[in-house]
């Protein structure tokens, strides 16, 4: 009797073990343990997203499941997660209009009711800022009016600021538009508003943005390191 299912039938099974499952070890190779050893533990892996690596040769290992967004990527010679690459591609875009008209008779800087926030996701990330100024005009006065805008990331200001419009004579309602773009570095990953003010640089003459209702445009791209 060299079979087990031979040793099955001749002799009686023991209380613990069937006569059917001792019949299961026929045919079983030599090396079954070591099919049994190759196998990986369920409990390895513990949370939904997990998944396997060799850590070394024949050695299993979980990888923890990474954050929203992440690639799988290489470092050290084993995988891992991490944010994808910016390298100077756009991450998001944010807009704000306006269309309220302000007007300014003073050389103190004033809102324009323009205004944008974005939150970067990364404090490497740069920021495109894109005015446009809508219908901005001067009043009939002296010849020196002058419309300056400057451009400001919370209570700062930054960039150079620009004259959207000046005269050299007395004209009456001068009227157009003006752009200003600029490329930040706010070094945050906090909620970061942008906007534009005005003056009259020059005298007490009225200076106005958004004339008859004209809509003004601010876009704010974010641009990955």
């Amino acid at each position: 009797m060299s079979k087990a299912r031979d040793i099955a039938s001749a002799a009686p099974a023991p209380s613990t073990v069937s006569a059917t499952e001792l019949g299961y070890l026929d045919g079983v190779s030599s090396g079954i343990q070591t099919q049994i050893d190759g196998k990986t533990a369920k409990n390895t892996l513990t949370t939904t997203g997990d998944i396997y690596y060799a850590s070394s040769a024949n050695t299993p290992a979980r990888l923890g499941i990474g954050s929203n967004g992440n690639v799988l990527t290489v470092a050290s010679g084993v995988p891992s997660w991490a944010a994808p690459a910016g390298g100077g591609k756009v991450l998001q875009v944010v807009m704000g209009t306006t269309t309220t008209g302000v007007a300014n008779s003073t050389t103190t800087f004033e809102d324009t009711n323009l205004t944008a926030s974005i939150t970067p996701s990364s404090a490497t990330s740069k920021v495109l800022v894109m005015a446009m100024k809508g219908s901005i005009s001067k009043t009939a006065a002296n010849a020196v009016n002058e419309i300056q805008f400057r451009l400001m990331r919370g209570a700062t200001e930054i960039g150079g600021r620009v004259s959207g419009l000046y005269t050299n004579t007395a004209i009456i309602n001068a009227q157009t538009a003006a752009i200003y773009n600029y490329l930040d570095e706010p070094a945050t990953t906090s909620s970061t508003t942008y906007k534009t003010q005005f003056r009259n640089t020059n005298n007490s003459a009225a200076v106005a943005c958004q004339n008859n209702s004209e809509q003004s445009t601010i876009i704010l791209m974010e641009i990955g390191a």
